[in-house]
């Protein structure tokens, strides 16, 4: 299963830099971009550790809160699609 998570995970950030480092070169730069992107991803990380160790603390079980991330994570990725059609 971490194996095919893993290899999953790969189809879909190594084309994904590749798009943003395309884009990017034209506006500010490929690494400019995949620096904006990386620092993105580690806010988001950071932003997760404190929210997980906040609800494990207040003794959600960790499936809960598996859970609601998930629920969390897919309400956004909605809320971000439907936006980028009304554009």
């Amino acid at each position: 299963l971490l194996l095919l998570l893993g290899a999953f995970g790969g189809f879909f950030i190594v084309p994904l830099n590749a798009l943003l480092q395309e884009r990017g070169k034209h506006t500010v730069g490929a690494g400019n971009a995949i620096a904006v992107q990386n620092l993105g991803e580690n806010v988001a990380m950071l932003l997760m550790l404190g929210l997980y160790s906040l609800a494990v603390s207040i003794g959600i079980p960790v499936v809960g809160v598996g859970i609601g991330f998930g629920v969390v994570f897919a309400l956004a990725i909605t809320a971000l699609w439907i936006w980028g059609r009304r554009r």
